[in-house]
C-alpha cells in the first residue's frame, strides 16, 4: 500500500480548494493500492514558528505531532489551498516553516551553501484556488502559491509531480474544473504506483544545485 496524506488548508470547508481536493482524491480512489487520509489544517492547533520551537512539535501539540508522524510515514502529500493576496493562509505558511526540522539536513550543504532537503520519499501535488483568471495565473505564475509551494517542497527535497490552479470564484460548483481535478488525481495516483518522480515542468526548470559535504 502507498499512503497518501491530503491536507486541506482552507478555513472554509466544502468550498473551492477543498472541493478541488475532494475531486482529486476521487480520482486517486480509482487506483487500487493507495490509502488516503485527509486532514483539515485549521483543525490542528500548533504554535507560531519561532527559533525556540524549531526542532519539532512541543508537548502541547499532540495533534500536530500525529500529523507530522503520518507524513513521515507516507509516500505522498497533496495540499490544497486558497490564494490570499497572492499567498497562502497564515496557518499553511506556519506549517511550512514548522516542518523545516524534518525537511532539511543542516549537516549537508549544496553548492550555494543551503541545507539539503530530506523529503525525497514524498511525491507531492498542489491544488490552488483563487479569484484571478487562470490565463493571468499562467502569465504571472511566479506570483501565485502554486509556484511558491513547488519551490518550497523542491527545496525540501520532495518530488513535485505538479500543480493545478482554478480562478473560478465558484469552483465548488464548476463541474468542468472538478472533473479536471479528478483526472489529475487519477494521473497522480497512477504515477505514484508506477514510481514516477517529478513533473515535466519541475524536471525542466527546477534543478537544485546539490553536493554532499
Amino acid at each position: 500500500m502507498k499512503k497518501l496524506i491530503a491536507l486541506s488548508c482552507s478555513p472554509s470547508k466544502g468550498k473551492n480548494s477543498d472541493s478541488m481536493l475532494e475531486a482529486f482524491l476521487e480520482g486517486c480512489s480509482l487506483v487500487s493500492g493507495i490509502e488516503v487520509e485527509k486532514f483539515y489544517l485549521n483543525d490542528i492547533p500548533f504554535d507560531l514558528y519561532r527559533y525556540e520551537i524549531s526542532t519539532g512539535p512541543q508537548d502541547n501539540e499532540p495533534e500536530f505531532k500525529n500529523l507530522l508522524d503520518k507524513i513521515q510515514n507516507s509516500q505522498a502529500l497533496v495540499i490544497s489551498t486558497p490564494t490570499y493576496n497572492f499567498s497562502v493562509p497564515a496557518q499553511l505558511k506556519n506549517f511550512v516553516d514548522r516542518i523545516g526540522f524534518m525537511s532539511l539536513d543542516y549537516s549537508k550543504r549544496n553548492k550555494i551553501d543551503q541545507p539539503m532537503g530530506k523529503l525525497g520519499y514524498l511525491r507531492t501535488y498542489f491544488l490552488v484556488s483563487g479569484g484571478t483568471p487562470r490565463w493571468a495565473e499562467v502569465i504571472l505564475f511566479f506570483a501565485f502559491p502554486s509556484f511558491w509551494l513547488r519551490g518550497v517542497f523542491l527545496y525540501y527535497g520532495a518530488e513535485v509531480m505538479g500543480a493545478y490552479y482554478s480562478g473560478d470564484l465558484q469552483t465548488y460548483a464548476n463541474k468542468i474544473i472538478l472533473q479536471k481535478c479528478k483526472k489529475r488525481g487519477l494521473r497522480f495516483a497512477k504515477g505514484l504506483m508506477a514510481g514516477k518522480r517529478r513533473g515535466i515542468l519541475e524536471r525542466l526548470f527546477f534543478r537544485p544545485p546539490q553536493k554532499n559535504s
